[in-house]
């Protein structure tokens, strides 16, 4: 092994085990970042293995792990844009159809089964091969499909995947892309964003010109050797830049979570509003809001809040909406608001944290935070993140959670 292979090969051993830290850091605050920290561990686990078992030549060594790693290069894009997407959009963990952001690495495992059940000593030829010449590496060893077909394949949708990033920033955090007029926290994004775009375009450019060379139409095999070199500086800063700030986007993402809060407590209360002054709206305007709800009609309602609130405790669910709420109950959303504000003079996500409060306060009670930590409490009680728990607990209680926890503890048992 020359030394520059050595020099790489270190670096990414370096990076994986460091994006494995960030994986399995406890911090609550960095959990909305895990999904690109994951993301970044198989970008960084991916080329540790290859370098070290074509460059350096060890896959001679154990010819059966041949093409073992291939699936997992699959996972590396899906993860980027699943955490771009709830950073630009406000949301947290997985929507029950992003398991289809996960099939074609599944779909390239079950192609190289018949593969992995060849004999120790056709892989041991292969792995020769690869190993005198790993330019080979996106041509030969294929399963079903020709690898070939995944190594275009898994480029081109890294590439849809940072475009469509790119168009839901647009639509929905523009601040972003104010790089010299804007926050810190969006120029942090920004600078995540811009170093992960290197990696992408460096990494297609690589794609395009390989296929040149092996159809013959340009023989830029040394201008190909710097721009895989190139993607992989757009790496290494990637993983300088998170491991020094490893919490860098933290303020970003409850930002956003604030930001919907607000537009949805604002729509809530403009509904109130109206309803308020229904006996002088147009009869038309009159059918579509809650205007003649009866006193039986608003004991019902209110009975049918109350149980969902007490007896199954909705209000634990991390960002549950109005609208959801209301589908809960078989309630119109305006309804809903109506109700609530009348018959106990808060808004939804007023009503909703002051029932968060409680619980977190009898969570406290009983010896939670013993155990785990103020953010741990503040997510199993429904807020979508550490600030908004804070902020709810204070308005209701006068002081912050931390505050509560210390004054229970001085209580004599």
């Amino acid at each position: 092994m020359n030394f520059q292979i050595l020099f790489v090969v270190m670096l990414l051993a370096t990076a994986t085990f460091s994006s494995l830290i960030l994986i399995f850091n406890k911090d609550k605050s960095i959990q909305p970042i895990k999904l690109l920290y994951t993301s970044l561990f198989f970008y960084n686990f991916c080329l540790l293995i290859y370098y070290i078992w074509f460059e350096a030549g060890f896959i001679k060594e154990a010819p059966y792990l041949l093409r073992t790693v291939s699936p997992f290069m699959y996972l590396c894009a899906p993860f980027f844009f699943l955490f771009f997407r709830n950073s630009l959009i406000g949301k947290s963990g997985f929507k029950t159809l992003d398991a289809l952001h996960f099939l074609p690495f599944l779909i390239h495992f079950i192609d190289l089964i018949p593969f992995y059940i060849q004999s120790q000593e056709v892989k041991l030829a292969l792995s020769e091969t690869l190993t005198l010449d790993p330019a080979k590496i996106n041509v030969e060893a294929s399963g079903l499909i020709p690898i070939q077909f995944h190594f275009i394949f898994r480029i081109i949708l890294q590439t849809v995947y940072f475009g469509y990033s790119i168009y839901l920033a647009f639509k929905h955090r523009p601040e972003v892309f104010d790089f010299f007029g804007g926050k810190k926290i969006c120029n942090d994004f920004m600078i995540a964003f811009i170093v992960l775009g290197w990696l992408v375009v460096f990494q297609l450019a690589y794609a395009v010109i390989e296929n040149l060379n092996l159809l013959h139409i340009v023989d830029w095999t040394a201008e190909n050797y710097l721009i895989r070199r190139m993607s992989l500086l757009g790496l290494f800063f990637l993983n300088l830049f998170v491991n020094f700030k490893p919490g860098f986007l933290v303020g970003f993402l409850s930002e956003k979570e604030s930001k919907m809060e607000v537009e949805e407590e604002m729509q809530v209360k403009v509904t109130d509003t109206i309803a308020f002054h229904i006996p002088n709206l147009p009869s038309k305007t009159a059918n579509e809001i809650p205007d003649f709800i009866s006193q039986i009609d608003t004991e019902l309602i209110k009975s049918q809040i109350l149980n969902v609130i007490e007896e199954e405790k909705i209000f634990v669910k991390n960002g549950i909406t109005l609208h959801q709420f209301a589908g809960r109950i078989n309630v119109s959303p305006k309804s809903v608001s109506y109700i609530i504000n009348r018959e106990f003079g808060k808004g939804f996500n007023e009503f909703l944290n002051q029932y968060r409060v409680e619980y977190a306060i009898s969570k406290i009670e009983q010896g939670y935070l013993d155990d785990y930590t103020l953010e741990a409490l503040g997510e199993i009680s429904g807020f979508n993140s550490r600030t908004t728990f804070f902020n709810a607990f204070k308005k209701e209680m006068g002081f912050s959670p931390s505050e509560f926890w210390k004054k229970f503890q001085e209580i004599p048992t």
